[in-house]
């Protein structure tokens, strides 16, 4: 696979605006999915210019995800080389994550419960890497994406490309309106089909996103206080979860609390993820998604969240940073997207409109 001048294009945004790479830094890549290898190569090249030092970390798909849970014995599932995660990730300085998946449901016939416990054990050794705040994520265009999201492979290509290589100090100067109403905001409340959710977030600090973390991107967030979110959602966006489709979430909440939960597709893998730890049940995120580039969904939440009109709310652990984050700790951040273009659908904070039929008023 050849390395094209927009995987350059698109390295040099990672290195020099995302995350600042010096010389004599350390560079770790970790390439998910061989389809990524022509981003993952640029990526190296480009970390070489600037006379900092790259590691490619290749992790193949292959099946193998498969086959270990298929086969894993108790022990095996429980066990996880922290000596070799904990090394890589102290080893870095900077962190890029390029996801290319080459089957979306690869872990489809894995039970849920197994993926969670994996999880579970997982996540505390790359928080780390994390709270750093010097890592990119981005989900690069495969075959298998395409199928998901019902395009051919050129599109997606074009699509992806044209969604990544924007100007992100304009879109920095739009977001931060939005992320000034959120930091001085003391109460959210949310319209929408099936929706009526309030939530407080008073004295939290917003963060607006523009390439920083995410490639794509294109939101503000925020964690809410995470015993003030009262009433119900519905969110309109199917999510890929441990390798299975979950569609038309219904969450009710009680003092923060998730007490009903259902999913028209994906009832076992929902409550599975709610059952992972108690933060699991809880909010660590609420963001209004604002990239008017992105207009349709792509069935993968790192493209969704971002489209222009939205809102997302992440089940499960808050980011720690002091802009962004909050108190909530769990092994999972599932991330949940709503539709608030449709007729009658409104934000307001404090009272005041932000955001009607996917329209920002600010």
């Amino acid at each position: 696979m050849a390395v094209t001048r927009e995987d350059f294009e698109l390295a040099k945004v990672m290195l020099d605006h995302s995350l600042a790479v010096k010389q004599k830094e350390k560079v770790l890549i970790t390439l998910y999915g061989e389809e990524g290898m022509p981003l993952a190569k640029a990526v190296y090249i480009e970390t070489l210019k600037r006379g900092a030092y790259p590691v490619l970390d290749f992790q193949p798909e292959a099946g193998l995800s498969y086959q270990f849970y298929k086969l894993a014995n108790e022990w095996q599932l429980g066990y996880v080389p922290k000596e070799i995660i904990k090394a890589k990730i102290e080893w870095a300085d900077a962190y890029v994550r390029i996801v290319a998946n080459e089957n979306l449901r690869e872990l489809s016939q894995i039970e849920p419960k197994k993926l969670a416990v994996r999880q579970k054990l997982m996540r505390p050794l790359v928080d780390p890497m994390i709270d750093s705040d010097r890592w990119i994520l981005t989900y690069y265009p495969t075959t298998a994406m395409a199928q998901a999201a019902g395009v051919s492979l050129d599109w997606l290509r074009e699509f992806y490309f044209e969604s990544v290589l924007v100007d992100y100090e304009k879109m920095r100067r739009e977001l931060k309106a939005l992320e000034k109403i959120l930091d001085e905001g003391k109460e959210v409340r949310v319209v929408g089909e099936e929706t009526d959710l309030k939530l407080r977030i008073e004295g939290r600090l917003a963060l607006a996103c523009y390439g920083e973390r995410n490639i794509p991107d294109g939101e503000v967030f925020l964690a809410p206080l995470k015993e003030s979110v009262e009433g119900r959602v519905y969110f309109e966006f199917p999510s890929m979860y441990m390798g299975q489709e979950v569609r038309g979430v219904r969450l009710v909440f009680e003092k923060g609390k998730v007490v009903e939960a259902r999913a028209e597709v994906g009832q076992e893998v929902l409550e599975s993820a709610l059952e992972t730890d108690e933060g699991a049940r809880y909010l660590g995120e609420f963001a209004i998604g604002a990239n008017y580039a992105i207009q349709r969904g792509m069935k993968n939440t790192l493209f969704d969240e971002k489209i222009g009109g939205t809102i997302h709310m992440a089940l499960g652990r808050a980011y720690r940073e002091r802009r962004g984050g909050g108190k909530n700790e769990s092994a999972i951040h599932w991330d949940l997207v709503k539709d608030m273009r449709k007729p009658g659908s409104w934000l307001e904070v404090d009272g005041k409109r932000v955001l009607e039929e996917g329209r920002l008023k600010v």
